[in-house]
């Protein structure tokens, strides 16, 4: 077998605890530790069974390798080391999970360690909070340097405040912010506390979106209908779908927005505060700008509709 063939098996062993997987699933975050260490960028040892050797959490691995196979971050329901997990995933480089721990617990994590010590940090931003008000925490991870913007972590809701959408695309989100009727009203009244990680697809003209639970937790029978309510209104209006119903596609009239202008829809639609930010720099020359990415915690409680 060839060494590169992403068929190969790969065997680790994660400070003593051994894991099975493929070269497939590690690269499919071609930009993290895992796969620098598999294809050789990084020096590695390994065990008396030739497995490659991490010295980092060998029982936290496991999440880590299981949001690679699946590309969803399942939690059980009595797991309490968000902390640890949040810092194995910013060794690995794990870039959606850091950023969903932190979209999640928001007064937890400050997101003060950037991979190589480089750090930007604000002041977090006073939040009052009132009774009766729906408060939503989101992330956004765009390019540094390029201004581009690449994942935003939240509610479906925060999506509706762009104006780039196609009419179509523009119809769905409207319906589920905004829905009509009993049966579906009822349905999607926890749409709000749903997280779903919305993925900019620049050259496309499209934005994928993949719901991933509420809470870090796993979805519980009445998200599950809820998902399954999203996705047959999707199929109803012609929006396009996974093969396994696990994604869904937002059409763009026009190029996706940038930082600066997506900020600008927030002000003007919201009263959003940006809470903390930081540099996540990955990296591998100074004239390297393509691996250095903004991540920043946002937090709103008002939404004006975008009719």
């Amino acid at each position: 077998m060839k060494p590169n063939d992403k068929n190969e098996i790969i065997e680790l062993n994660v400070g003593g605890f051994n894991y099975t997987t493929s070269r497939t699933t590690i690269l499919s975050y071609p930009d993290s530790m895992l796969c620098r260490m598999i294809s050789g960028q990084i020096p590695t040892a390994t065990d008396t069974n030739k497995r490659i050797f991490i010295d980092r959490d060998g029982p936290i691995f496991r999440h880590i390798l299981n949001f690679l196979r699946d590309k969803t971050l399942n939690i059980p329901e009595n797991f309490s080391e968000y902390a640890q997990l949040r810092q194995e995933a910013d060794f690995y480089q794990i870039e959606p999970i850091v950023a969903h721990l932190d979209y999640l617990f928001p007064d937890k994590f400050n997101s003060k360690a950037s991979l190589n010590q480089s750090i930007t940090s604000l002041t977090p931003a006073v939040v009052n909070e009132s009774p009766g008000t729906k408060d939503m925490y989101f992330t956004i991870i765009s390019k540094l340097h390029q201004g581009t913007l690449e994942t935003l972590i939240g509610s479906i809701r925060i999506i509706s405040t762009i104006n780039f959408l196609e009419p179509k695309s523009k119809k769905f989100i409207n319906c589920l912010v905004n829905p009509n009727g009993s049966n579906q009203s009822a349905q999607l009244k926890n749409l709000d506390i749903f997280v779903c990680e919305f993925k900019f697809m620049h050259e496309e003209k499209m934005i994928s979106c993949k719901p991933c639970g509420a809470n870090g937790k796993s979805l519980d029978p009445n998200l599950m209908s809820l998902l399954q309510t999203v996705f047959r209104l999707a199929k109803r209006l012609g929006i396009s779908i996974g093969y396994w119903e696990e994604i869904f596609y937002l059409g763009l009239e026009s190029a996706a927005p940038n930082r600066e202008q997506f900020c600008s829809i927030l002000a003007e639609k919201t009263n959003a505060k940006l809470l903390s930010s930081c540099v996540c720099d990955r990296r591998g020359s100074f004239e390297d700008t393509n691996n250095c990415s903004l991540v920043e915690r946002w937090h709103i409680n008002e939404i004006v509709s975008n009719n």
